[in-house]
């Protein structure tokens, strides 16, 4: 459950997730816009990046730092000297490397010396496939990691088997505990934000709500100081945050705040709740005054709140009162937010087929907007996250 490493895969249009036509084009693009147009610390903090490289690509030498780069070997490179030659140079230089949907074959095997991660995709191979590749790995030291984990099921069947690392969407996905209630925690957490979103709370009710935590109120205020508002001013009260900023603002922050303070869900959850609130804040944004995009903010972190409370989100849903608009935004994926809400979600998981272009271009928005809104919630979500450790420190 502790968040190690990002994979970084190119994506050029709305048509394809695998509409690639030169690979190492598309594998020196996402270089580019890693080390270059932003920096790798702003796409993934100070863990690794796994990067897709083709046989060409592993003749290049870089001028960036490439410290946290982990180099993946995809299992449609053709195996040969050359190949073999180019990862052992790798390897001497220090350089990580990752064999991609790696299966068992006499050539495959020549890969094995050089990899320090070899990556086994759980929903290819059967379970008697998936031992026999780990009986043969595990002896020769390399780490196993488990591709396409989709439930905490399949993340404990496989943890069991003796994989090391897991990736896949296990991590927003409900864990289900029957029998078992929501701990003390969770239910504050709930009743807090029940009274957030209670549409007909008023600004003083709000007020009194947050000031009974002193916690929560000095972490928003150091929020609101920091660099991901950009505020001209400094903000030394609750009552100046409330009036500067406005009751949805507040009620967004305050939220994702209660929600970090579970202490039994990693930091990435909240950076996934930030990244979805705040691409859907900004999609809203292209057609409409930033004050009227709040109620976007809220339905992206919402979104996640399920994944925080290890439930299905609509019965989380049934103990806060929410507007119907909302509450069908979140369910339904109707109304303006909704349909915003779906295509960000989409967006998450490169599933460029099933977004609304024809939507988004209502709003003024194409694939190439759409990336650029996506890198800068990444940079907003670094500065965010930087405020947020720094308030728990």
């Amino acid at each position: 459950m502790e968040v190690i490493a990002y994979e970084l895969l190119y994506r050029t249009d709305n048509k394809n997730c695998a509409n690639i036509t030169d690979s190492n084009s598309a594998s020196t693009q996402v270089l580019l816009n890693t080390f270059v147009e932003l920096s790798i610390e702003k796409v993934v903090g100070k863990r690794l990046a796994f990067i897709n490289f083709t046989a060409t690509l592993m003749e290049t030498r870089f001028p960036f730092d490439t410290s946290q780069l982990v180099i993946e070997v995809l299992e449609s490179e053709t195996i040969d000297a050359s190949l073999l030659h180019n990862l052992k140079k790798l390897r001497e230089e220090g350089f990580s490397i990752a064999l991609d949907d790696f299966v068992l074959t006499e050539q495959s095997a020549a890969l094995v010396p050089y990899a320090d991660i070899v990556k086994l995709d759980v929903l290819d191979l059967t379970d008697a496939q998936l031992i026999a590749h780990i009986n043969y790995l595990k002896p020769l030291g390399v780490q196993l990691l488990a591709e396409k984990i989709e439930t905490f099921e399949m993340l404990e069947h496989c943890r069991a088997l003796g994989f090391d690392l897991f990736q896949g969407y296990f991590l927003e996905r409900p864990q289900i505990i029957k029998g078992q209630r929501l701990t003390e925690s969770k239910q504050a957490v709930l009743q807090l934000l029940a009274q957030l979103n209670d549409p007909d709370a008023a600004f003083e009710d709000i007020e009194t709500i947050i000031a009974r935590d002193p916690v929560l109120s000095y972490k928003l205020l150091r929020l609101v100081n920091s660099a991901a508002f950009g505020l001209p001013r400094i903000i030394e009260s609750l009552r100046q945050a409330l009036t500067l900023l406005g009751l949805t603002i507040i009620r967004n922050w305050i939220g994702l705040l209660a929600m970090a303070k579970l202490g039994d869900k990693p930091a990435e959850l909240s950076v996934k709740a930030l990244s979805r609130a705040k691409l859907c804040e900004l999609i809203a944004s292209q057609t409409r005054p930033q004050i009227q995009c709040g109620t976007f903010f809220t339905v992206g972190l919402l979104s996640t709140l399920g994944a925080f409370m290890n439930l299905p989100l609509i019965e989380v849903l049934d103990d806060i009162k929410l507007s119907d608009a909302l509450r069908y935004a979140l369910l339904d994926h109707t109304g303006v937010e909704g349909q915003i809400l779906s295509s960000v979600i989409h967006y998450e998981y490169g599933e460029w087929n099933a977004i609304d272009w024809d939507f988004l271009a209502t709003l003024q928005l194409n694939p190439h907007t759409l990336s650029a809104l996506y890198l800068e919630t990444l940079e907003w979500v670094d500065q965010t996250m930087s405020a947020l450790q720094t308030d728990t420190n």
